[in-house]
């Protein structure tokens, strides 16, 4: 895993500047620069302005008492987008576009809490393939052991 991030780290600057400098000899290097500066600007107005609609309706989330994981996770969404927007470059431009819209977003959020979901049954089961919580009646209570020679015998 940490040589992965290693190569993301280092490949991503790099194919940054591969396609500023297609995109540049294709408009201009000025135009090229001037669109990325351009695409910040757009990108963090947007993401303040939905954030802001996040927010609301978290707060309405919570003044119903429901949880507000989803809502959560979309400003998760967000703040990633929104650093995205802040690099330069085109490569993670689109990927906070993709991160900014709204549908995306819930399709995202649904397919992580999924998997937190199945991660958390399959770890509380101790069985690796059961993906859902055991069905039927469960009871809980408590019990103590006892000592077979202290128990009385009398009937």
């Amino acid at each position: 895993m940490p040589l992965l991030i290693l190569i993301i780290l280092l490949s991503v600057p790099y194919l940054e500047f591969l396609v500023f400098l297609e995109v540049g000899s294709a408009i201009g290097g000025l135009q090229a620069l001037l669109l990325t500066i351009l695409t910040a600007v757009i990108g963090i107005y947007l993401i303040r302005q939905q954030g802001i609609m996040v927010l609301n309706r978290m707060h309405e989330t919570l003044q119903r008492g429901e949880s507000p994981v989803e809502d959560i996770l979309h400003g998760v969404f967000l703040l990633v987008a929104g650093l995205f927007f802040l690099l330069p470059g085109f490569i993670t431009d689109s990927i906070a576009v993709l991160l900014a819209t709204p549908p995306i977003r819930a399709v995202l959020g649904k397919i992580i809490v999924q998997n937190i979901r199945n991660s958390f049954y399959k770890n509380a089961s101790g069985h690796k393939n059961s993906p859902r919580p055991p069905e039927g009646i469960i009871i809980n209570g408590e019990y103590e052991e006892e000592d077979p020679k202290n128990i009385d015998h009398k009937k």
